[in-house]
C-alpha cells in the first residue's frame, strides 16, 4: 500500500485518477503535505498542468478540483481554496485560448500575490530559467511567500515593492546551503557567464573565452566617467531649448569643443551638425531614454535622474550603451571590445574578426548571410561612440586603434554586464 492510499481512497471515484497524479506531482515519496506552499500549488495549476500534463483542456477543471479535494483531505484548506479560486479558473481558461494568453495571465496573477521574485538592479530574471536560476527562483518564491504570510510586506500597500526588492537582494547576496554556501547571485552569474562565452560560432567562443576569466570579479566605477557624457548632462541641467532644427544650442556646442578638443585646432564648432562626437552623445542619450524631448525642450528623463544618483549603475548603463542597440550591433560590439582589450587593432582587422565571429548567426532581410561590409559599418559606429565617450582617442595617427585608459574598464564593464544579463 502506498503512503497516500488512505487519503486517495476518500477522493470521489470520478476524480481518483487525477488525484493520484496530483499527489505524485506535488509530494511524491519525498515530501509531506505540511511542507507544501502556495508556490507549488500555483506552479502545478497555473503552469505545469496546461503545459506539461498530457490532459486535454476540457479536463483541467477536474484536475483543479481533484487538487482541491486532496488538499482538503491533507489538512491544507487554504491551498484548497486557491485550487478552486476564480483566479485559477481564469488562468486555465486563458491557457485554453493560447499558450501566450495563459502565460500572461499566470504572470499577472503571480505579481498580484507578491511572491513572484522581482527584477532588481542586482539581477534581472530570465524569461526562461535554466540551471541554478531555476532552483534559485523556486526557493526565493518560498521565501517571499513566507514573508507575505509573516506580514513582512502586504502586496498592494504603499512601499511593498521596495520591501520585496530589498528582501530579494538580501537573499541573493546571502550564502545558502542550496548552493553549497555560495551566494545565489554569484552562482547564477557564473552559469550565465559560461553560457555566454561558450555559445555561438567557434570564433566567437575563442575570443570571448579568453576574456571570460577577467569578468569574474566586479570592477569599481571610475569617478565622474564617462566624462563627456557627465559633462553634457551637467550642461543640459534641468533642460535646454533646442534650435529650430532640433540641435543643441551653439553655446553648448562651442563649450564641448573647447572642453574636449574634438575639432582640429584652431577651428571650434558652434553647430552640433559640425561636431560628430557631440551628435553621437546626443543620439545615445535619446536612444537609451536618458533624455526626453517635448516641443523644443530637451530634459533629463526620470530614468536619467535615478541613474545619476547611482554612479555605478550610470557607468554600467553607459558602457553597455556603447555596444549599440540592435542584436547585430551588440554582438559585434562585444567582439570589438574583447579584441581591443588584447591590444591595438585596425578597424579593418577588427571588422573581419567580428564578421567571422558573429555574421554566420544573422541574415539580412532577404534571408541571405550578412555581408562583411555590415560588420565594418557597425565597427566604425562602435569606434565613433568610443571616441565620443572618451573610451578611445580618434586623433591618433596611423591605422591602429586602441582603447583609452578609461576605455579598458568600460569594455570590461560592458562585457561583464552582457555576460550576466538574462538575454545575451
Amino acid at each position: 500500500m502506498g503512503r497516500h492510499d488512505l487519503l486517495l481512497a476518500r477522493v470521489p471515484a470520478e476524480l481518483a485518477g487525477h488525484a493520484r497524479l496530483v499527489v505524485e506531482w506535488l509530494v511524491g515519496d519525498a515530501m509531506e503535505f505540511s511542507e507544501l506552499g502556495q508556490a507549488e500549488v500555483q506552479r502545478l495549476l497555473w503552469l505545469d498542468l496546461p503545459t506539461r500534463w498530457t490532459v486535454s483542456p476540457a479536463q483541467w477543471p477536474q484536475v483543479a478540483e481533484a487538487t482541491a479535494q486532496v488538499l482538503d483531505l491533507a489538512g491544507r484548506p487554504t491551498l484548497a481554496v486557491l485550487a478552486r479560486s476564480d483566479e485559477t479558473r481564469e488562468i486555465l481558461a486563458a491557457h485554453a485560448r493560447s499558450g501566450d494568453d495563459g502565460a500572461q495571465a499566470a504572470e499577472a496573477a503571480y505579481v498580484k500575490t507578491g511572491t513572484m521574485p522581482p527584477d532588481t538592479d542586482l539581477l534581472v530574471w530570465g524569461s526562461r530559467h535554466s540551471g541554478p536560476e531555476t532552483h534559485a527562483h523556486d526557493e526565493l518564491r518560498r521565501v517571499l511567500e513566507a514573508a507575505v504570510v509573516a506580514g513582512d510586506y502586504v502586496p498592494g500597500t504603499a512601499g511593498w515593492r521596495q520591501r520585496q526588492q530589498a528582501l530579494t537582494d538580501r537573499w541573493l547576496t546571502t550564502p545558502t546551503r542550496l548552493f553549497d554556501a555560495q551566494r545565489p547571485v554569484d552562482v547564477i552569474h557564473g552559469f550565465r557567464r559560461e553560457q555566454w562565452s561558450t555559445t555561438g560560432t567557434p570564433a566567437r567562443c575563442v575570443i570571448l573565452g579568453e576574456i571570460e576569466p577577467l569578468l569574474r570579479e566586479p570592477l569599481p566605477a571610475p569617478e565622474g566617467e564617462p566624462a563627456p557624457l557627465v559633462w553634457l548632462l551637467d550642461q543640459i541641467g534641468q533642460g535646454v531649448r533646442l534650435t529650430q532644427r532640433g540641435y543643441l544650442p551653439p553655446s553648448i556646442v562651442k563649450a564641448a569643443d573647447e572642453r574636449f578638443g574634438w575639432s582640429p585646432p584652431p577651428f571650434r564648432a558652434t553647430r552640433e551638425s559640425d561636431l560628430a562626437p557631440l551628435l553621437e552623445l546626443h543620439e545615445l542619450l535619446r536612444e537609451h531614454r536618458l533624455l526626453t524631448k517635448r516641443r523644443d525642450q530637451l530634459r533629463p528623463s526620470a530614468r536619467c535622474r535615478a541613474l545619476r544618483e547611482a554612479p555605478g549603475r550610470f557607468w554600467e548603463v553607459s558602457a553597455v550603451a556603447w555596444l549599440g542597440t540592435t542584436p547585430f550591433e551588440i554582438r559585434v560590439g562585444e567582439i570589438a571590445c574583447a579584441v581591443m582589450l588584447r591590444g591595438s587593432c585596425t578597424l579593418d582587422d577588427l571588422s573581419a574578426l567580428a564578421h567571422e565571429a558573429v555574421a554566420p548567426e544573422f541574415r539580412d532581410r532577404h534571408g541571405r548571410l550578412v555581408p562583411e561590409g555590415a560588420a565594418y559599418e557597425v565597427v566604425v559606429g562602435w569606434f565613433r561612440r568610443a571616441v565620443a565617450l572618451g573610451f578611445a582617442d580618434g586623433r591618433v595617427g596611423g591605422l591602429e586603434r586602441s582603447l583609452s585608459e578609461v576605455g579598458r574598464p568600460a569594455a570590461l564593464t560592458a562585457l561583464r554586464a552582457r555576460a550576466h544579463s538574462a538575454v545575451s
